[in-house]
């Protein structure tokens, strides 16, 4: 009976264990619990008698009040610890007037009138209790809003499936969302059993039997929607299902043959492709790792060397390479790298050892490019390594790292274009050229940029994978440490350096008249004036343009030439560098040295081009 002004629902929590306390009283209805925090509620107005029902799910640590025809519900988080409030209940403890509960029951099972009940811990080992529990979690979970947490709903549901008592090999629960079935592991071909209306059919293999051992039971739940899968990206799941396949407190991975899903769906866009993944409980996200996709028109089949929670995640198709191609190109790249780490450090050590000054600003623009091209290829180097490995705080790190070495080579090369337009258009003397500023740009610039990437989600730099079609290993995919947004790729990577490709094809567009211009008739002078231009192709990174043609049919040889000619640039601007640093014949219109030129307007003479030519090395 509700009094006038006790239309209140108190919870406390801390009270008890496993224990939930429900008492009458005057001033309004009181629930305890072990779990916190605690909270109130104001109820509609019923005085008199009403009809209540509380609802306590584990599962969810939700609790439900339905109070007439109104339902109330609380999340609580977590267990108060041992030495929180206790309750007893005394047999001899009478009630206050007009307190008492009258045909109360728990679980189906009637008690006894009182104002104060104490309902132990369920023991989920009966299939109707659980069948009716899985139909209640499956009809919150297609509510809005309801609070879940997945860690603890999937502990439930293993500790539940465990220790269910059924009849026969196999038990299936639920029909919406959550769904569950338990088999008892006795044969591979128990599996042949799951409900067609689950939408799924698993295939595992005789080592899961073995390594779980007899008497055993295998979990296979399915659950739609994403309220349970929350990862920082927001993955989009293909048709909003997650599997989940385990054994009963034994870990399964490393299986020699792997275990097979299918996911049935509806066709999917072209421009999307799914990828089979596992949900890591470690990291709270997706992960590819020990997965092989399959997809097909209406199904996607899933090899995976483990068990857990699984599905299939919607992803931008990219094109996908063979594992042929990928060790090639992985191989190559390896080794143009580690040459072009050692041909820019050996440059930059020849520089400083046989350099008498080192104030010349195009001097110093050159080493701080042949920097940036060594920095980039040990960051490239480490975070291809990296990426093999599950360290997602060093991986982070390692993508940051690396995009900030790809930013500064992409800003000293447009400081190089730069420099070139002031030596040939002859806007701005040597002497006007602040090379700490330009040095400020250069390294700072790409700082800042990676900085406020960080500071918006830390989450844009992780592991990222591409598509491999690979057959001889459990993982399609192959990942490095590296930018894990592709609109982010997109617009500060492909928009800042098509800027600075732009700029630079200008540049040596500029430099290209003028040669043809001059046409000079001795082959020397044609020779070093060859060089200087394809020098200048490396310098001003123009190779890297290439990268905007990597699609369709010209995908893999395009994969090949940009691999090559990126990977061995130090090597090429090494090349460059002791090829015009070689003694020349001295001729009286062309001694001049990078100090002989004044501010004026553009030149024209065979000389002054000469003079360029050299001040683009000194």
């Amino acid at each position: 009976m509700q009094f006038a002004g006790g239309g209140f629902l108190q919870y406390h929590g801390g009270f008890g264990d496993d224990t939930v306390i429900i008492e009458n009283r005057l001033d309004g209805l009181i629930v305890k619990s072990g779990y916190l925090p605690s909270t109130n509620l104001t109820l509609q107005s019923l005085p008199g008698n009403y009809i209540f029902c509380v609802h306590w799910f584990p599962a969810l640590r939700t609790f439900i009040l339905k109070y007439g025809v109104q339902n109330y519900s609380w999340h609580v988080m977590e267990r108060s610890n041992e030495n929180g409030n206790t309750f007893t209940v005394l047999s001899n403890e009478t009630c206050p007037e007009n307190t008492t509960m009258s045909n109360m029951s728990f679980n189906w099972i009637k008690q006894k009138n009182s104002c104060r009940f104490v309902f132990p811990h369920q023991n989920w080992n009966s299939t109707k209790f659980v069948d009716h529990e899985i139909s209640e979690i499956s009809q919150l979970l297609d509510k809005p809003g309801v609070a879940t947490s997945g860690r603890v709903l999937r502990r439930w549901i293993d500790k539940t499936l465990s220790g269910v008592q059924f009849k026969g090999n196999s038990h299936h629960f639920g029909n919406g969302t959550l769904q569950a079935s338990v088999f008892k592991l006795n044969s591979v071909d128990v599996l042949r059993s799951i409900p067609k209306k689950m939408g799924i059919s698993v295939s595992v293999p005789k080592q899961v039997i073995e390594k779980a051992g007899s008497g055993k039971r295998l979990h296979v739940v399915t659950v739609h929607g994403t309220s349970v899968f929350k990862d920082a990206a927001n993955s989009t799941v293909l048709g909003d299902k997650v599997i989940g396949v385990s054994v009963e407190n034994t870990k399964v991975s490393n299986l020699c043959e792997d275990i097979m899903f299918n996911f049935e769906h509806e066709p999917v866009k072209t421009n999307l492709s799914p990828v089979c993944v596992f949900w890591n409980e470690s990291t709270d996200g997706w992960s590819t790792f020990g997965c092989r996709t399959f997809p097909k028109e209406n199904h996607t089949q899933c090899n995976c060397s483990h068990l857990t929670y699984f599905a299939v995640l919607m992803q931008y198709s990219s094109q996908k390479i063979s594992e042929e191609h990928l060790v090639s190109l992985s191989v190559l790249t390896f080794v143009g790298c580690t040459i072009s780490f050692l041909a820019a450090l050996f440059t930059i050590c020849w520089n400083f050892c046989t350099r008498k000054t080192h104030l010349n600003p195009t001097l110093n623009i050159h080493m701080n490019l042949l920097g940036a091209v060594l920095l980039l290829d040990f960051c490239f180097m480490s975070s291809a390594v990296l990426g093999a490995f599950d360290l997602p705080s060093v991986c982070k790190g390692s993508g940051m790292l690396l995009h900030f070495a790809q930013l500064c080579m992409f800003t000293w090369m447009g400081i190089e274009g730069f420099n070139l337009y002031r030596l040939v258009v002859k806007v701005f003397d040597s002497t006007s050229f602040a090379t700490k500023k330009l040095a400020v740009i250069g390294w700072g610039f790409p700082a800042l940029i990676v900085l406020v990437i960080f500071l918006v989600d830390f989450e844009y730099y992780g592991l990222y994978s591409i598509n491999v079609d690979r057959p001889s290993s459990c993982n399609s995919r192959a990942s490095i440490c590296w930018l894990t947004e592709p609109i982010i790729h997109k617009v500060v990577n492909l928009g800042y350096f098509g800027i600075v490709f732009l700029f630079n094809c200008g540049m040596l567009t500029v430099m290209v008249v003028r040669v043809l211009h001059l046409m000079p008739h001795n082959r020397r002078e044609q020779t070093q004036y060859c060089v200087t231009l394809l020098g200048l192709i490396f310098m001003l990174g123009l190779p890297w343009g290439i990268a905007f043609f990597s699609f369709g049919a010209v995908y893999l040889p395009v994969q090949y030439l940009f691999s090559i000619l990126n990977s061995l640039q130090g090597l090429f601007i090494f090349f460059w560098y002791w090829a015009l640093s070689q003694p020349h014949v001295k001729h009286p219109s062309r001694s001049l040295d990078s100090s002989s030129a004044t501010p004026a307007s553009p030149r024209s003479d065979q000389s002054t081009l000469m003079s360029d030519h050299k001040k683009l090395l000194t």
